[in-house]
């Protein structure tokens, strides 16, 4: 399939824009970015995919995400127990329901790829193999697991990791990798962090990276003690809510080669000055977040850090489980792409780039998703699931859950 002629935005460390451009895929990968006559004219035999001079950026990476909380929108929860509350009164279905309706906002905003951090007590057998039915569904990459909390008693700690163990080895199999498995832990203090962080570490035998969910009250300049097993060659970890953690907890993390993870902007202003920070949305809304104007942060320096966050470190995070350059434009890459109906008024290159995003590239209306070489949005239209259907089923079981929590 030849994508063109568009303006192509190839993503990475050093993004260029490429005008009047075409990408050829095959199969699951991107073969060839060039001039979008010599792409057409030298595989005449490819079925095209008109981009209508449509901008084609790669897709985005949610790090941190709580697909199953989709539901509790115009709840206004919060607080821990009031989240746990809301885990609790989860149904299979529900959790189903919840994860697609997710994607599928994911995908409008252009996510092609989201690490899920899951919790629903009441329904925990196979409850992950749910997540992935919905990312099959929506034809979206997603690597997900089952979290164990410190407030659990031993033996339900030891059952979550078991269930991420048995999905992380039944998700490999089929639908292009674009499902994977990993370990979860979700801490409020530190001692619960550190003992939760070595079995974790003890259960992933080397093989499954880690999944942090801080939910830590502290100030940076709080003192941390690495656990026993924190050395050594052990699997990457995701660091969620990093704007929470010692500073000291942070940088071991970055010297053993983990990410950090970091929701909205306001928590993560002063983090990801000193960092290199991925983004998540957490339960919020399933898109990548625009700089803040304020103080100069749509600007310079500031916003070359959150073009990175965007766009280098989720992806460069993802591409241990998914390949090779991810969130990238460029031959051999994974064909995650996402066409935006942006039309610039001014001059749109490499140099005024970053400028357009946050001025209305980054909030474009997304004509066309394909992630894996398959399309997921064309002309603007979901074409793997209906998306009304979808609604109408996360409504039901909205109205169920809310009614159990007020029970």
């Amino acid at each position: 399939m030849i994508i063109g002629p568009c303006t192509v935005v190839t993503g990475g460390s050093d993004p260029r824009v490429i005008e009047d451009a075409a990408v050829r895929v095959v199969g699951a990968h991107i073969a060839q970015v060039g001039p979008a006559g010599e792409v057409a004219a030298t595989h005449r035999e490819d079925t095209l995919w008109p981009a209508r001079g449509r901008v084609l950026m790669p897709g985005f990476v949610n790090t941190h995400a709580h697909l199953a909380r989709h539901l509790a929108r115009g709840l206004s929860l919060r607080g821990p127990e009031a989240w746990r509350r809301y885990d609790r009164a989860l149904s299979a279905e529900d959790v189903r329901w919840a994860a697609t309706a997710a994607l599928v906002e994911g995908v409008r905003y252009g996510v092609t790829t989201v690490c899920d951090f899951h919790r629903s007590e009441s329904c925990f057998d196979l409850s992950l193999f749910e997540v992935l039915g919905a990312a099959r569904q929506v034809g979206v990459r997603v690597a997900t697991c089952y979290g164990a909390s410190e407030h659990d008693p031993p033996a339900e700690r030891r059952a979550a990791f078991e269930e991420s163990v048995s999905v992380a080895s039944e998700s490999g199999r089929g639908h292009e990798g674009r499902l994977r498995g990993m370990l979860g832990v979700q801490a409020a203090t530190l001692p619960g962090l550190n003992a939760l962080f070595d079995r974790a570490l003890e259960h992933s035998a080397g093989r499954l990276a880690i999944h942090v969910d801080l939910g830590l009250d502290l100030t940076p300049g709080e003192r941390w003690q690495k656990g026993d097993h924190w050395g050594g060659s052990g699997p990457p970890a995701l660091w969620a809510h990093a704007e929470a953690a010692p500073r000291d907890l942070l940088g071991a993390a970055q010297e053993r080669g983990d990410v950090l993870s970091a929701v909205g902007w306001g928590a993560s202003a002063a983090l990801i000055r000193d960092a290199e920070v991925a983004w998540g949305s957490d339960a919020f809304v399933n898109a990548p977040p625009l700089a803040e104007t304020a103080g100069g942060w749509s600007s310079g320096a500031r916003a070359d850090l959150h073009y990175r966050r965007l766009f280098v470190n989720g992806p460069r995070w993802a591409a241990r489980f998914f390949g090779e350059g991810l969130g990238t434009i460029a031959s051999g890459a994974p064909a995650d792409l996402v066409l935006v109906d942006y039309r610039a008024a001014t001059e749109f290159s490499s140099r005024t780039l970053i400028e357009h995003l946050w001025s209305g590239l980054l909030r474009a209306p997304i004509s066309g998703v394909m992630v894996a070489g398959e399309p997921v949005v064309d002309n603007g239209v979901l074409v793997t699931a209906d998306e009304r259907e979808v609604a109408r089923r996360a409504r039901e079981c909205a109205a169920r859950v809310w009614a159990r929590i007020a029970a």
